[in-house]
């Protein structure tokens, strides 16, 4: 899914780094998993983790792709749809096929409705709406366990990002169709990370990690800038939360009237720095890295005096990566972006 803040590029660097300072499994939390692309990976590297993120989103990914450990049994379903539907890829094939059923999607966020929102072509989002509905009635009646239910609300929302009429976020939608817009929704089954003992949950970071056990590697990627993420991802939120009660919507985009819970303090320049301290003085654990974007509202002066202070002074380090900046919008008379190539920074410190 395209995602402001995603570590898909810079999970070689990560690892690396990891790898240099002799961090190569036991426990690891990743309170801001976001689509759960470093979680994952550090599954992959034989960590258990523990994934979380205060938006349900994130919660849904990271059930997917870090606490799932192999492909439901879908049994339960092939009573409902017949003998042929023996795995979750058969299910996947048959959603696919699911006809549309106009729903909140489709009033709300395509021009067949009232406010004409171009997010998606009617016909996606019926198609849309037939298959959230769908999945969860599957797992209220019990037909679907956690494991398969998480795995395909996941394959939903990748399906629709891939057919949304934006161009990366969703504070907006282009007034003409794309041609990405104009595909078919099509679903395809998310991969999942073999190895058990990882967790996902929905929590606010500073609520989640003083609570925990004493664990190893405390992963922290809190969003950089003033963007809040209920704002710029609130159709994926809403697919992934489900419309039963459906939420209150406000404003020319249909933004969620009540968000406040899902807002990060870490996007303000003046809270910042009190909410990373805050944060880094409750965890229990032996190692911190902290992703961060050279132009974060947080400075690296900050950021530094922070983690030494909470750590051993000899084992910090700032380690940095340039990557090409991921654009959601061209440059205009409103917006211009600083360059096309940014700097990644990992802040690493023991405690």
């Amino acid at each position: 899914m395209r995602y402001i803040g995603n570590k898909t590029k810079l999970l070689d660097f990560i690892g690396e780094v990891l790898g240099r300072r002799g961090i190569r499994g036991g426990s690891a939390v990743d309170p801001f998993c976001g689509t759960a692309s470093v979680a994952r990976s550090l599954k992959r590297r034989g960590f258990r983790v523990l994934a979380a993120d205060v938006l349900e989103l994130g919660h849904v990914f990271a059930h997917a792709y870090v606490q799932a450990s192999q492909l439901p049994d879908v049994a339960a379903l092939a009573g409902m749809l017949g003998s042929r539907v023996d795995s979750a890829t058969a299910v996947v094939a048959r959603l696919n096929r699911l006809r549309p059923r106009p729903g909140f999607i489709h009033a709300h966020f395509s021009p067949a409705g009232a406010d004409g929102r171009m997010y998606f072509t009617p016909e996606n989002a019926a198609r849309i709406d037939a298959i959230r509905s769908l999945l969860g009635e599957w797992h209220a009646d019990g037909l679907l366990e956690e494991d398969g239910f998480y795995l395909l609300v996941t394959a939903l929302v990748e399906a629709a990002d891939r057919v949304a009429n934006t161009t990366g976020v969703y504070a907006s939608y282009v007034k003409s169709w794309q041609p990405n817009a104009l595909k078919p929704l099509h679903l395809r089954l998310p991969r999942v990370v073999p190895g058990v003992g990882s967790l996902a949950v929905r929590a606010d970071a500073r609520a989640l990690v003083p609570g925990l056990e004493p664990f190893d590697l405390l992963y922290i990627d809190p969003p950089y800038n003033n963007r809040q993420y209920p704002a710029y991802y609130h159709i994926p939120e809403i697919i992934a939360m489900g419309f039963a009660p459906p939420p209150v919507l406000r404003g020319k985009v249909g933004l969620m009237l009540h968000d406040t819970d899902k807002r990060s303090p870490f996007t303000s320049r003046r809270k910042g720095p009190a909410v990373l301290e805050e944060l880094v003085a409750g965890a229990r654990c032996r190692h911190i890295a902290l992703s961060y974007n050279a132009e974060g509202v947080i400075g690296e002066e900050t950021i530094e005096r922070i983690l030494k202070a909470y750590g051993r002074q000899g084992t910090y380090y700032c380690y940095k990566r340039r990557y090409r900046r991921y654009r959601s919008d061209a440059d205009s008379a409103a917006r211009r972006y600083r360059a096309d190539v940014v700097e990644e920074r990992l802040y690493c410190v023991d405690r």
